[in-house]
């Protein structure tokens, strides 16, 4: 059975254990730093929000010898087990002015995202992109946000450069950029968040409060320019993940290797980072003279 009967089969078998009450479709999905892929979503009577269940491993169960009746029960505990208690009214989302205090941003990788960013406002920004969510006060699925949309903008009635100024204003409020010392982190920052520990080592991390979508925080020159002052020197800056950045002040003994420094940055993300949570395999350098940011390995 190739994936698309297998689509249409667990769909009719999940039907089939439920009420007629029960809406059971497959959706398919596009999300950032994800390949597309199809979840089936099941709404049970006054809910319009359901849990994503994703197919692609029960296809591979099913592949290994599972039946699709053993599957489907499977996919219904799931659901069961994260069923929302109530329905969420959306329609406030309609509203600019109730959600507009709210809009931050985040960096994701363009290459790898070139098909979903078709369909949402972004700003270039070196070799990724700048886009712009929702940031959710409560959530059932815990931190979780909104994607803005092209027909977001059109409902609002506003254009990009102007959501663009706003998001970033929001993201410097809602979520301040952290600059600490690995021990620093460990230890909550300690009072000052643009101050590196007395220890002085040699790798510092910029992030946010949060610890999520942090590395976001390199799109602002203030914070990279008071960094560079703390640091007092030039400094590379290694994505270590669409969470955080590591920044490495340059120094005589690794000015002239940004290659091997990017040949690093690859082989973590290949061995240890998830990969819906790479950013980039680039290096980039900030110059503090000129306050300016670049992909080091262009400059060769």
């Amino acid at each position: 059975m190739n994936y698309n009967i297998f689509l249409e089969q667990i769909t009719k078998e999940v039907n089939e254990h439920t009420d007629n009450h029960v809406r059971v479709h497959v959706e398919h999905v596009q999300k950032l730093n994800y390949p597309a892929t199809d979840s089936l979503a099941i709404l049970y009577p006054g809910e319009n929000v359901a849990p994503a269940i994703y197919l692609d491993s029960f296809y591979q169960e099913f592949l290994g010898g599972t039946p699709l009746a053993a599957i489907a029960e499977e996919i219904l505990a799931f659901s069961q087990k994260h069923k929302n208690p109530k329905s969420f009214d959306f329609s406030y989302y309609e509203d600019f002015q109730q959600v507009k205090d709210h809009i931050v941003c985040r960096l994701v990788n363009y290459e790898k995202n070139k098909a979903v960013l078709q369909n949402i406002p972004h700003q270039q920004f070196l070799d990724l992109s700048i886009v712009y969510y929702y940031l959710m006060e409560s959530s059932p699925f815990g931190n979780a946000g909104v994607l803005v949309q092209n027909s977001h903008l059109s409902t609002w009635e506003i254009d990009q450069e102007y959501l663009h100024i706003l998001a970033m204003e929001n993201t410097l409020s809602l979520l301040p950029p952290k600059f600490a010392t690995l021990s620093r982190i460990m230890e909550n920052f300690g009072e000052d968040p643009l101050s590196p520990s007395e220890e002085e080592p040699s790798m510092y991390i910029l992030t946010n409060e949060t610890l999520c979508n942090g590395a976001v925080s390199i799109c602002f020159d203030d914070v990279l320019h008071s960094a560079g002052e703390k640091l007092g020197s030039d400094f590379y800056i290694l994505p270590s993940s669409i969470h955080e950045c590591l920044l490495l002040p340059v120094q005589p003994w690794n000015s002239s290797e940004p290659g091997k420094l990017q040949r690093i940055v690859s082989e973590i993300n290949q061995k240890y980072v998830s990969p819906e949570e790479i950013l980039s395999d680039s290096v980039y350098r900030y110059r503090r003279d000129l306050r300016l940011l670049t992909i080091a390995a262009l400059e060769l």
